[in-house]
């Protein structure tokens, strides 16, 4: 099955195979953990990890109709992302179905698009650049990273 997961306390991207051409990727980020870097860094109702989340997966739609493929948004997680989501602090979640998918389609690559571009967009936001990890770190590399720029 070509499926790949990207999890830690701050985040979380999933792609999981549902049928033979078509997968569901969920994407979610932890706000109430990612306050400490963004706090007082946007305006009320532009939290930049909500945002963040929403560009990047609008990124990712071009990235997918650039291969060909068919991205459908859907209501409601499909990856069991709840059992990902810490129940006591505030998330943002989004979930879509990229569907007509080739031979060629690699759940990998779509996770680490996702997540480096994620990234990408949050992080100059919040960190001054020479802070910024220029490769991407696995997940829990990288959870150890936000802490130790987290702590209050």
């Amino acid at each position: 099955m070509n499926s790949c997961e990207y999890i830690n306390d701050f985040m979380y991207f999933i792609v999981r195979q549902e049928g033979s051409a078509a997968y569901i990727y969920c994407s979610g980020v932890n706000i109430t953990r990612f306050t400490p870097l963004t706090a007082g860094k946007h305006r009320l109702g532009q939290n930049i990890v909500m945002k963040g989340l929403q560009s990047s997966n609008i990124e990712l739609r071009s990235y997918i109709l650039l291969r060909g493929w068919q991205p459908r948004t859907l209501r409601g997680g499909s990856c069991h992302d709840e059992q990902v989501r810490s129940s006591d602090d505030l998330w943002n979640a989004e979930t879509l179905m990229i569907e007509n998918t080739s031979d060629d389609f690699s759940a990998e690559d779509v996770v680490n698009y996702s997540v480096k571009n994620f990234l990408r967009i949050v992080l100059p936001q919040c960190l001054p650049p020479g802070e910024i990890p220029e490769a991407l770190l696995n997940a829990e590399g990288l959870q150890t990273w936000l802490n130790s720029h987290c702590k209050t």
